[in-house]
C-alpha cells in the first residue's frame, strides 16, 4: 500500500483491519486440533486449551457475538462463547483460521506478542481484583472485557508494524505522550480504533462501554481518589458523589487495569505505572506494601498461564533494574521481508537541514543548530543545575529561564503558562518577545476536556508542532489560544518541580526561517529539566520552613 494510501483516521483504519483476521500460534491449532480428534476429549479439556491463547479466545467470541447479535443477546464469558458455537463451528473456524510460528529476528513478531501477553495481564489483573473485592461478581465479563479492550494494539502490530515502530520511536526516544505520539503516525488513538473493532466484532459490550467514556483518570482523578479513601472532608456532596459513582461502576476496574498493563510495559517503577498503583490501593482498600506484591503476583501468574518462548513477558520488566536499555522496537531485515507489500506505510519523516552560513549577509537569528550565545546558555543552565541559595522564589528561576532561552539559544518569543488550582483554563503568567499589547499577555484560555496543556499538565513532556501535525494540535489547543501561537513550527514543554507541574512553556522564532528545529527542542528539555532541578529545591526549602 502507498504511503498516500494508508488510513488516516479512526474509520480508514477501521475498515482497512475489520475483515483482517489476527495469527493464532500455530502449536496452539495443532495441540487442540488433536483434541478435536480424540473422541474422549470434553468441553473442559477444550476450553482450557482455547482459554491459554487470547488470539484464539478472540475469534471465538467474535463468531458467538456475531451469533448472538442476530438473537439480540451478548456473550458474556469465553466459555459462554464455546458453549455457543459448539464442537463443529469451532473445527471449522480452526481450520480457516490463520497462523504464526514465531521469526526470532522479527521484532513486529515479538511485538506482536508482547502486546497480546500486556491484554491478558490486565485480564487476569481484573478478574483477580473482582474475586477480591466483590466476591467474582461480574469477574468473567470484565475478563473478557479487559482482555479485548486493547485488540487495536494487537490488529496494528500484525498489520500496520511500521506505524507502531515509528509510534515506539517517538514515545521511547523523542518523550512524547502516548496519545500524541498516536495522533501524529495513525491520525487517531489506538483507543478509538480497538473501539470500532469491538463495536463490530461484537465481542465485549463492555469494553466498548468503557472505551465510550469520555474522561479518563486523570491526576485530578487520581487525587480526588487519594482524598475519598482517607476521608477527607474537603469532599463533599456532588463531587464525593461522582467519585463514588466513578467506583461502583462495571468499567472501573477494565479501565483501570489496562491502564496499569500500560505503564508497566514501559517500566514498574515509573511515576505513572506507580500512581495507578496508588488508585488500585485505594479500590482494593489494602496496604500500599500488600498491594503492589498483590499486583506483581498476578503479573506473574499471567505470565505463567500466556507465554511465548523468545519473547520478554510483562513480568520479566518487575527484574529489571532502572536503566537506558529498552526492548527492541526498531524494524529489522527480516520484518521487512516477512511485510507483505499492501501493508499502510506512513509518510517519511522529513528531516530538516540547516541553511548554509552566509558570510557577507546580516542575519538577527542564529543558525538553526547554533546558538545565539552558546557561554549564556551554558551559565545559566550550571546556575540552574546547582543552585546553591541563588533562588529564593520560583519567579526567580522563571527569569533565568527565559533569559536562557532567548538570550543564550535564540528562541524569539516565550511564554509561561500554568494551570491554577482546580481551573478549567491556562493562564498566560510570563511573557518575552511579543511585541507590546500583543494579546497573549497575562490572557487566560477555556481549556477543553481533550487538552493538550492538560496532558503536558500530567506527564512532562515536549512537543514540537510543524507542518506535518499542526493540524491534529490545533484541535486540541484552546480556540482563543490558537491565533496567538506562531505559523512557523514552534514548542511546547512540561516544566516540573520533581512531581509538581509547574508551568507549560510555549517557544517560538517567529520571523526565522523554518521555525524552531530539532537541536531546539533538545536544547529546550535540557533548559527546563535544568530549571526542574531549581524549583524541587525551592519548594522543597519552602516545605521546610513550614
Amino acid at each position: 500500500m502507498a504511503t498516500e494510501d494508508s488510513p488516516k483516521d479512526t474509520s480508514q483504519w477501521v475498515k482497512f483491519l475489520v475483515n483482517e483476521k489476527p495469527p493464532v500460534r500455530l502449536s496452539v491449532i495443532s495441540r487442540l486440533q488433536k483434541k478435536l480428534q480424540d473422541k474422549n476429549c470434553s468441553v473442559m479439556q477444550l476450553s482450557r486449551i482455547i482459554k491459554a491463547d487470547p488470539v484464539l479466545c478472540l475469534h471465538i467470541v467474535s463468531l458467538a457475538g456475531d451469533l448472538h447479535d442476530k438473537k439480540d443477546s451478548e456473550v458474556t464469558s469465553i466459555d459462554h462463547a464455546i458453549s455457543s458455537i459448539g464442537v463443529q463451528k469451532l473445527d471449522k473456524l480452526i481450520q480457516k483460521a490463520p497462523t504464526i510460528r514465531l521469526n526470532a529476528n522479527s521484532v513486529a513478531h515479538k511485538m506482536y506478542f508482547r502486546s497480546v501477553a500486556n491484554s491478558y495481564h490486565a485480564a487476569i489483573q481484573t478478574r483477580t481484583w473482582l474475586v477480591k473485592t466483590r466476591s467474582g461478581m461480574f469477574a468473567e465479563e470484565s475478563f473478557l472485557a479487559a482482555l479485548f479492550y486493547g485488540v487495536g494494539h494487537w490488529m496494528l502490530w500484525s498489520f500496520a508494524p511500521i506505524h507502531m515502530s515509528r509510534i515506539e520511536v517517538l514515545i521511547r526516544e523523542k518523550g512524547a505522550l502516548p496519545e500524541i505520539a498516536e495522533q501524529q503516525v495513525l491520525g487517531c488513538t489506538i483507543a478509538s480504533i480497538s473501539k470500532g473493532l469491538i463495536d463490530r466484532w461484537f465481542i465485549s459490550p463492555l469494553a466498548l462501554e468503557t472505551l465510550h467514556q469520555d474522561s479518563p483518570l486523570n491526576k485530578q482523578i487520581i487525587t480526588k481518589l487519594h482524598q475519598r479513601a482517607l476521608g477527607d472532608p474537603r469532599l463533599h456532596g456532588d463531587e464525593l458523589r461522582s467519585l463514588n459513582h466513578l467506583i461502583q461502576q462495571k468499567s472501573f476496574p477494565v479501565k483501570l487495569a489496562n491502564m496499569l498493563s500500560s505503564a508497566a510495559n514501559y517500566c514498574w517503577s515509573s511515576d505513572s505505572a506507580m500512581d495507578i498503583i496508588d488508585i488500585i490501593n485505594d479500590y482494593l482498600r489494602g496496604e500500599l506494601g500488600k498491594t503492589v506484591n498483590f499486583l506483581h503476583q498476578n503479573c506473574a501468574d499471567a505470565a505463567r498461564q500466556y507465554h511465548v518462548v523468545g519473547t520478554l513477558s510483562p513480568a520479566a520488566e518487575m527484574l529489571m533494574l532502572n536503566s537506558e536499555i529498552s526492548p527492541n522496537y526498531r524494524l529489522t531485515g527480516a520484518d521487512k521481508k516477512l511485510i507483505p507489500d499492501h501493508a499502510p506505510r506512513p509518510a517519511p519523516v522529513k528531516k530538516e537541514s540547516a541553511p548554509k552560513a552566509q558570510t557577507n549577509a546580516k542575519t538577527t537569528q542564529p543558525a538553526d543548530s547554533d546558538f545565539a550565545d552558546e557561554a549564556k546558555f551554558k551559565e545559566i543552565a550550571a546556575r540552574l543545575l546547582k543552585p546553591g541559595d541563588k533562588y529564593s522564589q520560583a519567579a526567580e528561576i522563571l527569569n533565568d529561564l527565559i533569559l536562557g532561552l532567548t538570550e543564550g539559544l535564540g528562541l524569539s518569543r516565550i511564554a509561561i503558562n500554568i494551570i491554577p488550582g482546580k481551573a478549567e483554563l491556562i493562564k498566560v503568567v510570563l511573557d518575552k518577545g511579543f511585541e507590546p499589547g500583543h494579546p497573549i499577555s497575562k490572557s487566560s484560555h477555556k481549556l477543553s476536556e481533550n487538552s493538550l496543556f492538560s496532558r503536558l499538565w500530567e506527564k512532562p513532556a515536549c512537543m514540537r508542532v510543524n507542518k506535518q501535525n499542526r493540524q491534529r494540535i490545533r484541535s486540541m489547543l484552546p480556540d482563543s489560544f490558537n491565533p496567538l501561537v506562531s505559523e512557523q513550527d514552534f514548542l511546547l514543554m512540561s516544566l516540573f518541580a520533581g512531581n509538581k507541574p509547574v508551568a507549560v512553556v510555549y517557544a517560538d522564532r517567529d520571523g526565522s526561517k523554518g521555525g524552531t528545529t530539532d537541536f531546539h527542542q533538545e536544547k529546550l528539555k535540557y533548559l527546563c529539566s535544568a530549571a526542574g532541578v531549581s524549583l524541587k529545591q525551592v519548594t522543597q526549602k519552602r516545605s521546610g520552613a513550614k
